[in-house]
């Protein structure tokens, strides 16, 4: 692969900025007050992909492209995930494991989305965190610094999304994050998880993962449509990774 022309710091720098929009951005939806239907419509679907860009920029946190040490990281993934209320421990720790072991039952916690029933998709889909942290538990990992994390966490979130309920209201919050929430589930994991492993094979590790080809994905995604870039190359950040298209689409084919 060619050398990209983009420093690692310049995207550690970038990242951040995006973090910091795509965060304040998801939190400042709930002050608007849709009135009409197509305008509900538009907030769900735009808080979503606020969604989905924060966690966009939490796996780059995984990945040590968003601080400049592994505490930094953390803070930062943290701050990524904080719209849609995960942990970023449960993340963190699933998702290493994820590149390690990609594709093999019991070992890939995301494993969990290979179902041969399209009717179990979208509910696997949105009890993934959830069978996350089960994962942690039956393998040990849920440990007492884990608890100690969650209960952090969910207090926080508590007292920011408490907040926001107290200048708008508690239906605002719970309709405009729940319906947000759900169409992120929906779109990340079925088109960034289920499709980009669609075979699920264990052979060589060039045939577990699968990428979507073309520029206007790659920006879409945030560089999350080159997934198999990225399993193949962890360590590249993704505004690293631009231009590495592959010659098949997601199916494989030419």
């Amino acid at each position: 692969m060619n050398q990209s022309p983009i420093s690692r710091s310049r995207a550690v720098f970038v990242n951040r900025g995006v973090t910091c929009a795509a965060v304040s951005m998801a939190f400042a939806t709930y002050f608007a007050q849709p009135v009409t239907l197509l305008a509900y419509a538009v907030d769900f679907v735009v808080r979503a992909y606020l969604h989905f860009i924060a966690g966009v920029m939490a796996h780059e946190s995984v990945h040590g492209h968003l601080g400049n040490t592994r505490s930094g990281n953390q803070w930062w993934g943290r701050l990524a995930l904080f719209p849609t209320t995960v942990p970023y421990v449960t993340f963190r720790t699933t998702h290493l494991h994820h590149h390690s072991n990609t594709n093999v039952p019991e070992l890939d916690p995301d494993e969990f989305l290979n179902t041969r029933h399209a009717w179990q998709i979208p509910f696997r889909a949105f009890a993934l965190p959830y069978h996350w942290v089960v994962w942690m538990w039956q393998t040990g990992r849920f440990t007492r610094a884990v608890r100690r994390e969650y209960l952090l966490n969910y207090l926080v979130v508590g007292c920011v999304y408490g907040a926001i309920a107290y200048f708008t209201s508690v239906q605002r919050v719970v309709l405009g994050f729940l319906v947000s929430a759900t169409l992120h589930a929906l779109f990340l994991w079925y088109y960034f998880a289920i499709k980009t492993h669609a075979g699920y094979s264990t052979a060589e590790i060039e045939t577990r993962s699968h990428n979507y080809d073309g520029q206007w994905l790659y920006w879409l995604s945030f560089g999350l449509s080159l997934h198999r870039v990225h399993h193949l190359t962890p360590r590249l950040a993704w505004l690293q990774m631009y231009g590495l298209w592959e010659s098949r689409s997601i199916d494989g084919k030419a």
